[in-house]
């Protein structure tokens, strides 16, 4: 097998190429990332439980990383963008269970592909701005295409269902904004705020819990990477979408039982207290 790897920051950009073969593979197995998988050429398979499953789509994405056995069952070569989960987390409501396969390819995850394989085909040493700036747009672009995904898969529930998903899109894509609130998501969507209440309340929510809980998401993600150390407290507050430092901490030590400067120095050991 042959392989090309590019380390940005907190992404990597795998292409590999190699003949049929079987693979254990146990990469990413911690949970921890999101892989998008490109399949260029060749036949897989891969081991779900006791079976095996045949791919039939070019674009998988792989919410808890690649960790099961495959087989390649003819001449291939695939391309793979891995990110950290805890970066998409901040972009949509809740990942996907499951491997996705996606059979219909969209402008987003064609270029996607393209930008890693572009990337991957040169051996220039990036400089360390070089580097932020790929690891920022593959983030935006992941984040992205999981945005799309998701809209795709949800178009088929009810009125009331697909309303309130369309809500939650936009939280997600817009909760860091400090000027969000649930009259701007009612406005976004085009219904009444009332409205808009009615179909969160059916499930036990609110549309300001919900701001409030990506917001946490998003402070809990920034304030756990080490990239971000250079980000003051109140940095943090006014990125993700807090109006205030204290705001924050409330919600933190809620959500997972710390404030902003434990969660730095505990990095990986604290979890929700709900999700």
């Amino acid at each position: 097998m042959f392989a090309l790897e590019r380390v940005c920051g907190g992404v990597t950009l795998l292409r590999m190429r190699g003949d049929a073969a079987e693979l254990a593979a146990e990469t990413g197995a911690d949970g921890a990332t999101v892989d998008f998988v490109f399949v260029e050429e060749g036949s897989f398979a891969y081991l779900d439980g006791a079976d095996w499953v045949h791919l039939e789509a070019q674009f998988l994405v792989i919410p808890d990383g690649v960790k099961r056995r495959t087989r390649l069952i003819s001449r291939w070569q695939a391309a793979l963008v891995r990110l950290p989960r805890s970066a998409m987390e901040a972009f949509v409501p809740e990942l996907p269970v499951g491997v996705v396969h996606v059979r219909e390819r969209s402008l987003l995850d064609l270029s996607m592909q393209a930008f890693a394989v572009a990337l991957l085909q040169h051996d220039k040493t990036a400089t360390a701005i070089e580097n932020y700036a790929i690891e920022q747009l593959l983030l935006e672009m992941g984040g992205a295409v999981l945005l799309d995904l998701l809209g795709q898969g949800r178009g088929q529930g009810s009125p009331r269902a697909v309303l309130r998903d369309r809500a939650m899109t936009v939280i997600a894509q817009q909760c860091a904004d400090v000027e969000l609130n649930p009259a701007r998501v009612a406005r976004e969507v085009q219904v009444s705020l009332r409205q808009l209440q009615t179909v969160f309340a059916d499930i036990g929510m609110t549309v300001a819990g919900e701001i409030r809980r990506r917001r946490t998401r998003l402070a809990h993600a920034l304030l756990t990477d080490s990239r971000y150390d250079v980000l003051t407290v109140d940095q943090i507050a006014e990125r993700s979408g807090f109006g205030t430092t204290m705001s924050m901490r409330r919600a933190l030590h809620e959500a997972y039982g710390s404030g902003p400067r434990e969660l730095r120095s505990r990095r990986g050991e604290l979890t929700p207290h709900s999700s």
